[in-house]
């Protein structure tokens, strides 16, 4: 009886964040008791997890992915200072389906995947104000759960028959995903649409010998 192949991949990667409605309101802020904006979400490395069981020229299974980025609003002089962080943290939850074809170059394949599923996000915004020997801190904490999908298309490359090199790259649109408040729903929206850059390994487990290929 023949073991079930797992392809399980690790993926490090480089998204951009649309985060329109997050973006302003970080702008709506900005000159507040002399606020200025120092960081304003730039795109920033990802985490991915992915694990499947192929066919003859596909794979299907799950991948849960991790996001962040953030911003900084802050004004200091000489009696004290005023910091405004945003720290956004997402979580993806998703199915994909892979396909794969085999190029002249052996080793080299090419692909094309869709995935979709769920995003789950986390807003906190720590307010930081001290004048001279005085401080004061504040927290706000929201969330969100969206929808995405990714339309993903690159290289694989086999160096044995247990271990590939994958790099490609896609884009992710975001559906829904309104920030809830203190049980409220918000008119902001968790928008992590935008490019997605991808380098990683997949194994095969369990390692398959190559004299029984």
């Amino acid at each position: 009886m023949q073991a079930q192949v797992w392809l399980v991949d690790y993926s490090v990667g480089y998204g951009t964040y649309h985060l329109a409605d997050i973006k302003n309101l970080q702008t709506s802020m900005d000159g507040h008791l002399g606020l200025k904006i120092t960081d304003r979400f730039p795109g920033y490395i990802t985490h991915t997890v992915s694990i499947g069981t192929p066919s003859e020229k596909s794979y299907t299974g799950g991948q849960f992915t991790y996001l962040t980025t953030g911003g900084r609003l802050h004004n200091a002089d000489y009696s004290g200072s005023y910091k405004v962080d945003m720290i956004l943290n997402g979580f993806r939850a998703g199915v994909f389906y892979k396909y794969m074809h085999q190029t002249a170059y052996l080793p080299l394949s090419f692909y094309m995947q869709l995935s979709s599923g769920v995003t789950f996000t986390s807003l906190n915004i720590n307010e930081s104000l001290s004048i001279y020997s005085e401080s004061e801190n504040k927290n706000s904490n929201l969330t969100a759960m969206g929808f995405y999908i990714e339309p993903t298309v690159g290289l694989m490359y086999r160096i044995t028959n247990w271990l590939q090199l994958t790099a490609g790259g896609g884009y992710e649109a975001n559906l829904w995903g309104n920030l809830m408040y203190s049980g409220q729903q918000t008119t902001l929206r968790a928008d992590w649409s935008g490019l997605r850059l991808y380098g990683g390994v997949v194994y095969t487990l369990p390692i398959r010998n190559s004299n029984h290929d």
